[in-house]
């Protein structure tokens, strides 16, 4: 399985993103802003830890060399996607993340054709609405195929 990196882990639906993601055996890199918010979580998962500023691209290029996946659950998303997302555009890296903001979504979409071109994915609010649904339709319809 593929590391990913689960940046803003120490949030309210970050720390249930890593909570539940042991759970389901997979293991993040933890990360966020500050060393104070993320060390401890990550100690008490026993999970890796990584500091990354949004500010910082060599940062955030450090951190996203650790993984092939970003969830990004630190908001507000109209501040904080953008800076992500040329970060996995320019390092070649998937890019996912839990918004509800649809000014995101309409943000996201002009980076289609850099994120085509890098062969990776950009793919805000996958813990909004219609994702999580779909996810499990198609889910349901591997494990029963003949129900109605």
């Amino acid at each position: 399985m593929d590391t990913i990196i689960l940046y803003g882990a120490n949030g309210y639906t970050g720390k249930l993103i890593a909570r539940m993601a042991k759970d389901y055996n997979v293991i993040p890199i933890l990360s966020g802003r500050r060393e104070d918010a993320i060390r401890p979580l990550a100690e008490e998962l026993g999970l890796e830890w990584v500091v990354a500023d949004l500010n910082d691209p060599v940062s955030l290029d450090n951190l996203l060399a650790k993984a092939k996946i970003v969830l990004h659950a630190a908001g507000p998303f109209k501040y904080t996607a953008r800076p992500m997302i040329e970060a996995c555009i320019r390092n070649g890296k998937h890019y996912t993340d839990i918004t509800g903001e649809i000014m995101v979504y309409e943000m996201a979409k002009k980076y289609h054709e850099q994120a085509v071109a890098k062969n990776i994915m950009i793919m805000p609010g996958v813990g909004f609405d219609v994702v999580p649904t779909d996810c499990m339709a198609i889910h349901l319809k591997n494990k029963m195929p003949d129900g109605n």
